[in-house]
């Protein structure tokens, strides 16, 4: 958990930035409207961004669990 955000929730909205970054680019390239399509961009950053978050902080769940374990 994140704050007050599930690991899955914020997969969820992960993967909803990153769709809606792909719609947006798919709309905004032909049209070259590349401040939009750099906006895209980033927020397609970001949701890979949330992903290693995520990762990382399931990572440093087990450690700590292990280390609790290890400490009984």
């Amino acid at each position: 958990m994140i704050d007050k955000i599930s690991y899955d929730q914020m997969l969820q909205i992960s993967k909803d930035l990153k769709d809606q970054a792909e719609k947006i680019q798919a709309l905004a390239e032909p049209r070259e409207l590349l401040d939009l399509v750099d906006f895209a961009s980033t927020v397609e950053g970001y949701s890979k961004f949330l992903e290693n978050t995520v990762e990382l902080n399931k990572d440093a769940d087990k450690a700590l669990k292990e280390l609790r374990e290890k400490k009984r």
